[in-house]
């Protein structure tokens, strides 16, 4: 074999890898892309636990479907939803807030989406090193008025709905126990109800002394930094449960399996993981 014929045999080899390798990204590549669907799910801060571990069972089970989570105060999600933000599914911690995409004209939630996943108590904490004499002695919300209570750490219960549905509820409870006035000077409020277990786990919260605070139930049993002193009867405030609606921007492969994980999210795995690991109550 010749020079020329050498460098041609060669020109030619080299082409034809060319032309494999490119066939191979232009039949595979793209395919590989498109074989899982992501369902965008904006859940309440107060859920993050419970939903993590959910996630893992569900991926496990559905391998082409990815859960991507946003978790916040429900009023900020439903802010960043109004905003444009890409929610395929929006589980929020009261009514309020999922009652505005529902209510809207048209609809922003899916006919027959919404449904409630699960309920929560509301408790009154105190860090387990108390910072005063009259947080130590704390065993009551009614105590709350004692002068040796200085800060008391609550969710954001402004705006129309509440930027913080557990500092909502808060504002019910402490309303029907008459004592609302009188506290309303000592409340801090929280970005959102971990913002609040942070602040009683550390007993500040914007530079001012924090001897208690109300969160959920479900987060005060992730610290051992704090102390449930009372639980709200359920009689004192709106029940707290979580409703879940699916958006209608999602659509076509992404709505199904929004609607799958929705399902999943009433079935018995899940059930099992909100209700016995992370000390959820069941809906009504």
């Amino acid at each position: 074999m010749n020079r020329r014929r050498l460098i041609t045999w060669i020109a030619t080899a080299v082409t034809s890898m060319m032309l494999v390798i490119g066939w191979q990204f232009v039949n595979f590549s793209p395919a590989q892309s498109q074989s899982g669907t992501n369902v965008n799910v904006y859940a309440a801060i107060s859920l993050t636990n419970a939903l993590n571990s959910i996630r893992t069972q569900f991926q496990n089970a559905n391998p082409g479907i990815t859960i991507t989570y946003t978790y916040g105060a429900s009023g900020t999600l439903l802010s960043q939803i109004q905003a444009g933000a890409p929610a395929d599914i929006f589980i929020s911690a009261a009514n309020d807030q999922i009652d505005v995409l529902q209510n809207l004209n048209p609809s922003r939630i899916v006919a027959g989406s919404r449904k409630n996943i699960v309920r929560n108590r509301l408790v009154l904490i105190a860090p387990t090193t108390s910072p005063s004499p009259g947080s130590a002695a704390l065993s009551t919300i009614s105590g709350l008025t004692n002068a040796n209570i200085r800060g008391i750490a609550v969710g954001d219960y402004t705006g129309t709905p509440p930027l913080v549905p557990a500092g909502d509820y808060t504002r019910q409870v402490l309303t029907t126990r008459g004592i609302f006035n009188p506290v309303q000077p000592k409340l801090v409020l929280g970005s959102n109800v971990r913002n609040v277990l942070t602040a009683v786990e550390n007993k500040t919260l914007s530079g001012r002394v924090i001897d208690a605070g109300f969160v959920y139930s479900t987060d005060a049993l992730i610290s051992n930094k704090v102390r449930v002193v009372e639980t709200a009867p359920t009689s004192d405030s709106e029940t707290i449960v979580y409703p879940l609606g699916i958006l209608t921007r999602s659509t076509g492969a992404t709505r199904t399996a929004a609607q799958s994980f929705s399902t999943y999210l009433s079935g018995s795995t899940a059930r099992n993981i909100f209700v016995n690991t992370y000390r959820f109550l069941p809906p009504t």
